[in-house]
């Protein structure tokens, strides 16, 4: 299953595919390291929560710790989506059905050099859209602080904030000092 489509500004072609078991070799192909340069902060605004973007005070270069999200090919409940352009993996993401009726989202990453090309937002359509196939109407992902580029997409795609949680990530190994941040965003 793949979807095309066109950056009107780039004249990028991006094509979108379900992973299979037998691509296993691209999944996870584009975790790296990145600097912390900001951090996001979450206040309620209102009824509901919103976030301003501090600079920190000493950049720091953190590296994303490896996840098996290879374990979720070839599920039924799961799927992971790739972009390509051409034959380069520049994007992707994973979705599952959730235990309460919502798609969840995480591993949404695109290749640094490939960034505002519509390469994410082609993912998450292709995440609604199996997200509808399926019955569910919410979709729910979840962010660190440090991730201030992911949360100005999931704000921007309209995703609100749902809440935070200051200690979930207490026992994480090099992010026990991040604060969760979980988005919703009904489809």
């Amino acid at each position: 299953m793949y979807d095309v489509s066109v950056d009107n500004l780039t004249g990028l072609d991006i094509r979108i595919v379900r992973a299979t078991p037998d691509m296993a070799g691209y999944v996870d192909g584009l975790r790296s390291s990145f600097v912390v340069k900001a951090r996001v902060k979450v206040s309620m605004c209102g009824d509901s929560y919103d976030f301003d973007v501090d600079s920190v005070q000493h950049p720091y270069e953190k590296t994303e710790a490896s996840c098996p999200d290879c374990a979720y090919l070839g599920r039924d409940d799961a799927a992971i989506y790739l972009a390509f352009v051409g034959e380069k993996l520049v994007g992707q993401v994973c979705v599952q059905e959730d235990h309460n009726n919502m798609a969840r989202v995480w591993g949404l990453r695109v290749e640094h050099g490939h960034r505002h090309h519509g390469i994410a937002t082609s993912l998450m359509k292709t995440v609604k859209a199996w997200a509808l196939a399926r019955g569910l109407h919410w979709l729910r992902a979840e962010t660190q602080d440090v991730h201030v580029t992911a949360c100005m997409f999931y704000r921007d795609y309209g995703f609100v904030i749902g809440g935070f949680d200051r200690l979930y990530l207490q026992a994480t190994p090099g992010s026990g000092d991040e604060t969760a941040i979980v988005w919703y965003l009904e489809v």
